[in-house]
């Protein structure tokens, strides 16, 4: 039965309370037997930069893949902005941007042709093509062929390709790969703009500073499954230990903040120590603890 509303701003305050994306029992299998995504369940609010933590191989990018129905799910429902993917038709994806760690390109097209041929589909002016080449840094090689373009450059065509429709959510998978740490930094700060102004974010990736940097909230999935979901600073208050370490001369010495305060009082008291500073678990010794596996495989 269809939501009947008594007015215009009884349906807009629901529209702006709606999830950008809403997940309910997200089932897939490639070969029948083996689940590559396991009953998943999730939401991510507007305007949010929602992660996807696990290693390689654990099925971040089928994920994708069913989010967005570029495979079809035996089971489950995925909602974008309201729209029933199981319904959503040509339009709808101007709606949103899909980046794949691997993602296929013309080789023999330039970068600039690329993108012309996928922005044209959805009716957007090349000015917007020349502003987002030039945002990520690739204005100078427009005219040359993809073959050419180094592994980053490939990624940040990938990831202009996705956001040239100027989509309400992005959904990307290892979105630095591949990149030089100064073009890395430049691809974030890039990203946190366009969530500052109001772009729901999806990213899936096994690198945990990538997640830290970016991410409001972290789904930490394993083997096909969601094991946790919470923000990186409740993950390291929740299960993270809090230490300090006194550096000597030729030495060092870690205290727990909680139980070894006296002596640590007594550790500087005696003033032999050459400094000392904090020292907090990360993203990836949490993960581990929690999934009981590392980022990088078994």
């Amino acid at each position: 039965m269809k939501q009947k509303y008594k007015n215009v701003s009884q349906l807009n305050g629901e529209l702006m309370t709606m999830p950008a994306i809403e997940v309910k029992g997200l089932t897939y299998s490639y070969d029948g037997k083996t689940n590559a995504v396991d009953h998943i369940s999730f939401e991510v609010e507007k305007g949010e930069v929602f992660g996807f933590l696990g290693p390689s191989g654990a099925g971040k990018s089928t994920t994708i893949k069913l989010l967005t129905r570029l495979i079809a799910p035996p089971r489950g429902t995925v909602f974008l902005l309201g729209q029933d993917m199981a319904q959503a038709n040509h339009r709808f994806y101007r709606r949103i941007g899909i980046a794949f760690e691997n993602d296929v390109l013309y080789p023999t097209l330039t970068g600039y042709e690329n993108l012309y041929f996928h922005a044209s589909l959805y009716g957007v002016k090349k000015e917007a093509i020349h502003s987002i080449l030039r945002q990520m840094d690739i204005y100078h090689a427009k005219d040359k062929r993809v073959a050419e373009y180094s592994k980053g450059m490939k990624t940040r065509l990938v990831l202009a390709r996705a956001m040239v429709t100027n989509p309400e959510i992005l959904f990307l998978d290892e979105p630095t790969s591949g990149m030089d740490p100064e073009i890395a930094a430049h691809v974030r700060e890039l990203l946190k703009g366009l969530n500052r102004h109001g772009t729901t974010m999806f990213v899936t990736t096994h690198d945990m500073h990538e997640a830290e940097k970016l991410c409001d909230r972290i789904a930490f999935f394993n083997k096909a499954k969601i094991v946790e979901i919470d923000t990186p600073s409740n993950y390291k208050k929740r299960y993270g230990r809090s230490s300090v370490v006194v550096e000597y001369p030729d030495s060092q010495r870690v205290f727990n903040r909680e139980k070894e305060l006296s002596e640590f009082i007594r550790a500087i008291q005696d003033n032999q120590w050459s400094s000392i500073h904090s020292q907090e678990a990360t993203l990836e010794e949490i993960f581990i603890k929690v999934v009981g596996r590392g980022l990088k495989g078994e």
